[in-house]
């Protein structure tokens, strides 16, 4: 039975391997986003034990527990592309922008693809503001503005103020969420350059893509003969034992 747990495990495995691989080519040409990765975690093994008759509980072996994916993020740097436009903005290296959602939670993207809202306000595709040094919203009502390569928002003469920028904990925990957005507790402040008028392309290298998902699908398949082979190797021993 042990073969058969740990193949179907595999094949869990495997699949979520392939969700995030699919996730990574449907999602290549999105501004700033990140590469979903992640790494195969052998479960410890379980002691089996007997129970029961005259004598007391002991081991009797140990039972094969499987494998798991543990997803996770890459946060290297990603190239950028110019736009042109005045509130397209790129960040450099592996920094990330500080939004709050309208809950009021602060979130971080790579995707500079901002606009200006109704009231003025720098926001993300999803209307999440965009947020300065100070924790407030960019403010620029219908007026051209400017932004330095330390991130400093000009307008009209007037400096309003200077874009947060943060990088995000190699270790995690990192959530990731619609919109290109991530959520952690452990973000820590930078000073990476912006370049106004570009934005940050995504950090997925289809080569690799195509390459790892090449090998989920085979392994895959593997595991599945595996499956087959055991399934009828349990029936027929079960037959043989009906026939005895």
């Amino acid at each position: 039975m042990d073969a058969l747990y740990i193949a179907a495990s595999g094949m869990i495995a495997q699949n979520q391997s392939m969700a995030a691989i699919g996730a990574n080519l449907d999602n290549a040409g999105s501004p700033g986003y990140l590469t979903q990765v992640g790494s195969m975690a052998e479960f410890p093994s379980a002691t089996i034990t007997r129970v029961g008759g005259n004598s007391s509980p002991h081991a009797i072996g140990l039972s094969g527990q499987g494998v798991a994916f543990l997803g996770g993020l890459e946060l290297a740097p990603s190239g950028q592309q110019t736009t042109g436009l005045m509130t397209d903005l790129a960040i450099g290296g592996s920094g990330f922008f500080a939004v709050r959602d309208s809950t009021g939670g602060v979130l971080y993207t790579r995707d500079g693809h901002f606009s200006v809202d109704s009231t003025g306000t720098l926001v993300t595709s999803g209307g999440d503001r965009v947020l300065m040094t100070n924790g407030q919203p960019v403010v620029v009502g219908v007026t051209p503005f400017t932004v330095s390569a330390n991130g400093t928002i000009t307008q009209q003469g007037k400096v309003l103020g200077q874009l947060a920028r943060f990088t995000l904990p190699v270790q995690g925990p990192i959530a990731t969420l619609p919109g290109n957005l991530y959520q952690t507790a452990g973000a820590i402040a930078v000073k990476s350059s912006v370049t106004q008028g570009a934005l940050n392309t995504s950090n997925v290298n289809l080569a690799t893509q195509s390459v790892d998902l090449i090998t989920a699908e085979s392994s895959y398949q593997s595991l599945t003969e595996v499956i087959n082979e055991e399934s009828n190797r349990l029936k027929t021993a079960a037959t043989l034992g009906v026939l005895a």
